[in-house]
């Protein structure tokens, strides 16, 4: 029988994806988005979901809806509070969903959980809010231990920082699984492989254009990803569309070369709004927006998909060739999500943009098969510290 697990704050389901994809089996899943339960219940029919606000629910309901006890819970309590991404804000109540996980984790008793989280945890107030993730931990009878992964690291074709916590009550050591790719200049030293580029990502979709859609493939699948990518794909695209560029933005990016943004463009060169924004008060120019207006290289990962890659004015999105943002398709692809994933009409960019890119998920999810499945600890039955987290 293959290790059980449940996911908490599941949304459209890269977790999950991946933790199947290591052989897990997932027996329950819950979350309050409805347009991204829509999405989990599409490409997970069997698993029972609830979507209520995770406050509402106890570990003896989800234990039930599970079918009994389970070896893992997983999950991705929201932080958005801490992006990097967005504006911070300490107070956005999502900062403190994490108790709710724990919670839960309390109440079930998995012998095994992993939590995801952005990176910027790390560094609010000094590292305050990740330390009280794992002091709630060692309240309740687990050890626990965080790192920052990098998704290129695991074959997925993006840059994305991502910081997992991995807590168990078993006797087992905490370890994180060690990368399988590398800078292609590391490459022949490491012996690993070089890192998955956007070529490789999506050399076989069509080209669109400024604006448009295609729904047939370019060619066969000529790189190991694209053909992890077209496995189960449906006979016609789906999502390969582009937004109009604007024609201020155009005028923009059509001057940028790939790997670079808009500072490639001389000062003087720029409509008037640009120019002053180059500079800060001193006169001297600006060391941020590095990724404003970004055209991505064909030949390097791709920077951090967020929720607003359609828009190229927003971040690392113009795509490396056409004069135009990435299409849906190409974002869920630089996320590692299949082709035959199909996240509906409705708020896809979000969806997208807040997964978990499943490829990441299943090399966390090897190294806790690795613990479950060989030499088992013994699991603890500390009774928790204190009755709150």
């Amino acid at each position: 029988m293959p290790p059980r697990l449940i996911d908490l704050f599941c949304g459209a389901g890269g977790l999950s994806l991946g933790f199947e994809i290591a052989g897990f089996e997932v027996r329950a899943a819950v979350d309050s988005d409805p347009v991204a339960a829509e999405t989990y219940r599409r490409h997970n029919p069997m698993v029972p979901l609830v979507t209520d606000n995770v406050e509402r629910l106890s570990g003896e309901d989800l234990r039930e809806l599970a079918g009994g006890q389970v070896d893992l819970v997983v999950g991705g309590p929201s932080c958005q509070g801490f992006s990097t991404h967005g504006k911070r804000d300490p107070n956005d109540p999502r900062n403190f969903l994490f108790k709710q996980f724990v919670r839960l984790v309390r109440e079930i008793q998995p012998a095994w959980v992993v939590m995801e989280n952005v990176k910027g945890l790390l560094t609010y107030g000094r590292g305050r809010y990740r330390d009280e993730i794992h002091q709630s931990f060692h309240r309740i009878g687990y050890r626990i231990e965080s790192r920052v992964l990098r998704a290129a690291d695991y074959g997925v074709p993006q840059l994305r920082e991502r910081l997992f916590f991995i807590a168990t009550r078993t006797t087992n050591p905490i370890s994180f699984p060690p990368p399988t790719h590398c800078p292609p200049d590391s490459s022949s030293l490491t012996g690993l492989a070089p890192y998955v580029t956007v070529r490789e990502a999506l050399g076989d979709l069509p080209p669109i254009g400024e604006e448009g859609e295609a729904l047939s493939y370019l060619s066969p699948p000529w790189s190991h990803f694209q053909q992890y990518a077209r496995t189960k794909a449906p006979s016609a695209l789906s999502l390969h569309r582009a937004r109009r560029v604007s024609d201020m933005a155009m005028s923009i990016i059509r001057r940028i070369p790939p790997g670079c943004g808009i500072r490639a463009i001389p000062p003087e060169d720029l409509p008037e709004r640009f120019r002053r924004m180059r500079t800060i008060s001193t006169g001297q120019l600006r060391r941020d927006c590095t990724t404003l207006y970004y055209r991505l290289s064909w030949d390097r990962p791709s920077r951090t998909i967020t929720c607003y890659f359609t828009n190229v004015s927003s971040g690392p999105f113009v795509h490396p060739s056409d004069n135009r943002a990435l299409t849906p398709r190409e974002a869920a692809r630089l996320q590692s999500f299949p082709d035959y994933f199909d996240f509906g009409e409705k708020q896809v960019q979000r969806q997208i943009g807040n997964a978990v890119p499943p490829l990441l998920a299943a090399a966390v999810a090897r190294e806790v098969m690795k613990k479950l499945l060989g030499a088992r600890g013994r699991t603890r039955r500390t009774e928790p510290q204190l009755a709150s987290v």
